[in-house]
C-alpha cells in the first residue's frame, strides 16, 4: 500500500517586527548639539564678539565629523538622523550668513547669501521628498566640497571681522566666499539634474 507522505503542519514563522529606533543616541546627541551651538553662534555674532563665534562654530563643525564617525562605529544610524543631520547643517550655515550680512564689511552681498539659502532649502525639500518615498539621495562629492567651502567662507570672515581689516585677509576672505557660492550653486544644479529622473519615476540606475 502507498502511503501518502505527511503534510507538514509547521507555519512559517510570523515576521519580527522592526526594532524601534532610539532616537537619543550618540550621533542624533551630536546633532542636537549642534543646533543649539548654532543659536549660540547667532547671538555672538549679533552681539559682535567675533571670535567667540569662530570658537563655537568650529566645535559646532567638529561635530558634524563625529556624528557620522559615531553612527558608523556604533551602528546607529537612524532613519531621522540621515534627516535631521543635513537639516541643522543647513540651519548654522544658513543662519550664520544670514546673521553676517547684518555686519558691514564682510564681503557679503544679499544676493550671495539668498542664493546659498534657497539652494539649501531646494535640495533638502527635494532629498526629503525623494527619501521619504524610499530612494536614496545622499551627498555627493560635490555637496561635501560646498559645506566645507561655505564652513570656510564663514570662518574667513569672522577672522578678518576679528582682525584689524587688512587688504590681504579681505582679498583671500573674498576669493573663498565667492568660491563657497559657486559650489553652491554648481552641485546644486547637479543635484536637480539627479533628482529629475527620479521625480518622473524613471530608474536611477544609471545616476549611480
Amino acid at each position: 500500500m502507498n502511503e501518502t507522505p505527511a503534510t507538514s503542519t509547521l507555519e512559517p514563522p510570523a515576521p519580527v517586527p522592526p526594532r524601534p529606533e532610539n532616537f537619543w543616541n550618540v550621533p542624533n546627541v551630536l546633532t542636537m548639539s549642534r543646533l543649539v551651538l548654532a543659536v549660540i553662534v547667532f547671538a555672538l555674532v549679533a552681539n559682535g564678539r567675533y571670535w567667540s563665534a569662530l570658537v563655537v562654530f568650529v566645535l559646532a563643525a567638529l561635530t558634524d565629523a563625529l556624528d557620522g564617525y559615531f553612527a558608523r562605529l556604533l551602528d546607529q544610524g537612524t532613519a531621522i538622523g540621515r534627516q535631521l543631520d543635513p537639516l541643522v547643517d543647513k540651519v548654522i550655515v544658513c543662519g550664520s550668513f544670514i546673521y553676517l550680512l547684518t555686519v558691514p564689511e564682510t564681503g557679503l552681498a544679499p544676493w550671495m547669501v539668498t542664493t546659498i539659502v534657497v539652494r539649501e532649502l531646494l535640495i533638502q525639500g527635494l532629498r526629503s521628498h525623494l527619501e521619504g518615498g524610499g530612494q536614496a539621495f545622499g551627498a555627493k562629492t560635490a555637496g561635501k566640497l560646498k559645506t566645507f567651502a561655505q564652513c570656510l567662507s564663514i570662518v574667513a570672515i569672522l577672522i578678518v571681522l576679528g582682525l584689524q581689516p587688512s587688504p590681504t585677509w579681505q582679498r583671500v576672505r573674498d576669493l573663498i566666499t565667492w568660491s563657497a557660492v559657486g559650489l553652491t550653486v554648481y552641485s546644486g544644479l547637479g543635484y536637480v539634474f539627479l533628482a529629475l529622473p527620479k521625480l518622473r519615476g524613471r530608474s536611477p540606475s544609471s545616476l549611480s
